[in-house]
């Protein structure tokens, strides 16, 4: 780390405000949270008064002109817990510090909120960027729908960690009392920044005293989707696509079933299957009408050429996703996406044609009949619709109201 911060301090203008993102993963590592942070400096490097700097634990970020990045091998770590002691051994060395003292604005876009009491007390503005639920839930997820969970949010944490394995039973068992401390960091950040007011809502009905601080602003939308002639490659086959992998909460467990059930003429595919025995289990269930297949992780070129060939997209997760950017994707991508109705996904497609294939949160009988009407459309059907989805996605989200938007929180 010392040389590039050497470089940093070489090369810094300091007659233009000097922003610090600091976080532990960088795109392409991580998931949609990572993605949107990618996207927002690439807006923020745009204007001249900002000159952008990147410290992250992610080794090969996916790297920005005219924006710097150093590797910080402290932010590496896996789990929250050992990530917030590395942050007390950061902040006690000297460059560190110097780097932070001479940014304005310190920007956390992920987990490292052990960062904002150091940076408030060098008298540095704060922004906080939520993607989940972190002051709240020790997993930062809420299970759906929020008002039956509200006052069982920690049972529902340390049942989550409890079926991935022994070791991340014992740790939330353990720490628990974690978004407490979160709480207390967050809440001295000068401005917080929701992806949906259903994010909002659920946080500031638990955290009333954030309310004044909120600013809701949509992520976003990926550029290279978003200005791509998007060619569909579909035969006749109805092709469903699911890309939560074998994750509780993106519904995996009722993708399984509705394939198991499934009679007439189709194709399944499921990504981010990286169990083998999974993925076995999954392969067995082909027949003669529907074929599955199944992949572990993919590139992103490879992933978006899924979506060339698929008619619909099944998003049945079980929590409140305050944004999902897999259910924009498809959208920008011209395939339906079929729901339940959870986190921001309401707001996402008020309005739209793609409302009509919302669902209620575990109706998994009406998500099935939502799938047969998909599937009884003829491919150019499908094409005339996908062609809707993605016009309206676009007008949803303005790129310019969202620029703005970002731009005034900053600057």
């Amino acid at each position: 780390m010392k040389c590039l911060i050497e470089n940093f301090h070489n090369s810094s203008d300091m007659s233009r405000e000097q922003l610090l993102v600091i976080t532990e993963r960088y795109w392409p590592d991580g998931s949609g949270g990572e993605l949107a942070t990618h996207l927002i400096i690439d807006i923020l490097r745009k204007e001249k008064a900002l000159e952008i700097t990147v410290i992250t634990g992610s080794r090969n970020p996916m790297r920005l002109p005219d924006v710097r990045y150093i590797y910080e091998p402290l932010l590496s770590v896996e789990g929250k817990p050992l990530l917030w002691l590395n942050v007390s051994r950061l902040i006690r060395r000297g460059e560190f510090r110097k780097i932070l003292q001479e940014s304005d604005i310190v920007y956390v876009p992920g987990f490292m909120f052990p960062i904002i009491p150091y940076a408030k007390n060098m008298g540095k503005r704060v922004i906080v960027h939520l993607h989940g639920y972190a002051p709240i839930s020790y997993t930062a997820v809420i299970l759906a729908p929020y008002e039956e969970h509200k006052h069982k949010i920690t049972h529902d944490d340390i049942r989550l960690e409890c079926m991935m394995d022994a070791k991340h039973c014992i740790s939330v068992s353990l720490l628990w009392w974690l978004p407490m401390l979160i709480k207390k960091w967050v809440s001295q950040a000068d401005k917080i920044i929701c992806v949906s007011k259903r994010q909002a809502d659920i946080i500031t009905d638990l955290v009333p005293e954030l309310a004044g601080k909120i600013k809701i602003i949509y992520n976003p939308l990926p550029s290279e989707l978003m200005n791509a002639n998007i060619n569909k490659e579909i035969d006749d086959v109805p092709t469903f696509l699911y890309t939560g992998g074998d994750a509780y909460v993106k519904g995996f467990h009722i993708v399984a079933s509705i394939i198991r059930r499934w009679r007439s003429k189709a194709r399944f595919i499921l990504t981010k299957i990286s169990n083998r025995e999974v993925a076995n289990t999954l392969s067995r269930l082909s027949d003669e009408s529907k074929k599955i297949e199944v992949y572990p992780k993919l590139s992103r070129a490879e992933f978006i050429k899924l979506y060339s060939r698929s008619w619909a997209f099944l998003f049945p997760s079980i929590f409140e996703e305050p944004l999902p950017y897999a259910v924009i994707e498809a959208a920008l991508s011209k395939v339906i996406p079929i729901t339940f109705q959870v986190g921001g996904i309401s707001e996402m497609v008020k309005g739209t044609f793609t409302e009509n294939f919302i669902t209620d949160v575990y109706n998994i009988k009406q998500f099935i009949e939502k799938m047969y009407f998909i599937s009884s459309l003829s491919p150019s059907d499908i094409i005339t619709l996908g062609d809707k989805i993605r016009n309206d996605i676009l007008k949803k989200f303005n790129v310019e109201t969202i620029k703005n938007n970002l731009i005034k929180e900053f600057l």
